[in-house]
């Protein structure tokens, strides 16, 4: 597989572990991923941003060999 595919894809998941990670560390809500017995509780904002970033990345490697 090609750098088009694997740089946004470690992007995408680097992003949404490292709004998880600054959930947890900071006790941010909406950037929290909560699991106990009775529920569990996945915050959406980090897979979110974490697809733009994916997105956003791959937009930026198809643009540079134009230039």
């Amino acid at each position: 597989m090609s750098k088009s595919f694997w740089i946004p894809l470690c992007a995408s998941f680097g992003t949404m572990i490292l709004l998880y990670i600054i959930g947890f560390i900071a006790n941010i809500d909406v950037l929290i991923f909560k699991v106990s017995l009775s529920y569990t509780e996945i915050s959406l904002l980090p897979i979110v941003v974490g697809i733009l970033v994916g997105f956003i990345s791959e937009w930026i490697l198809k643009l540079k060999p134009q230039q």
